[in-house]
């Protein structure tokens, strides 16, 4: 009996492991003020992100892509999907996020970071992460809930912006 428990025990102790590195750096929603946390994170590597993305990984990997962690919130109604593309470098990050901003939809997020803000979309960098930050609903209006998200994932980046708001 005591070897079955230890081996279930074991068994999840891997499995609650295996689900931290499928997030990598995204937090749980809980962990982000009240969101919940739909499906399980999702990460890919080199290798598997054209399992991800099918015809747009070739850019990432040419900049230099090294993991992208994928994680799904709900808020009420509301649902989000967050891209945290890991580059091998700042410059890499910030490389992609200048080849995608809208430059018109530009403010300050977090941190002294300016983002590109839509109502559907967040795009950031920080460090060597590039941040996607989307609301599912590609109508929806703008969302206090979808700004808060962006908030909170790039506020616990570390590292410089890729565009830093003048003082």
């Amino acid at each position: 009996m005591r070897r079955v428990r230890g081996a279930a025990v074991a068994c999840t102790l891997a499995l609650s492991l295996w689900a931290c590195r499928g997030a990598g750096p995204l937090p749980s929603g809980a962990a982000l003020g009240g969101f919940a946390d739909i499906e399980q994170p999702e990460s890919y590597t080199g290798a598997t992100l054209y399992t991800y993305m099918d015809g747009g990984a070739d850019f990432y990997l040419k900049q230099g892509f090294s993991a992208l962690y994928v994680r799904r919130y709900a808020r009420g109604n509301e649902r989000f999907i967050v891209e945290l593309y890991e580059m091998k470098d700042a410059s890499a990050a910030s490389r992609i996020y200048q080849s995608s901003r809208r430059l018109n939809a530009e403010k300050e997020l977090a941190g002294g970071c300016l983002a590109s803000v839509t109502p559907a979309e967040i795009l950031a960098a920080r460090g060597r992460y590039y941040l996607v930050a989307r609301n599912e609903d590609p109508l929806a209006s703008q969302s206090d809930a979808l700004i808060e998200l962006g908030r909170s994932v790039l506020n616990r980046l570390t590292g410089p912006c890729a565009i830093a708001a003048k003082k």
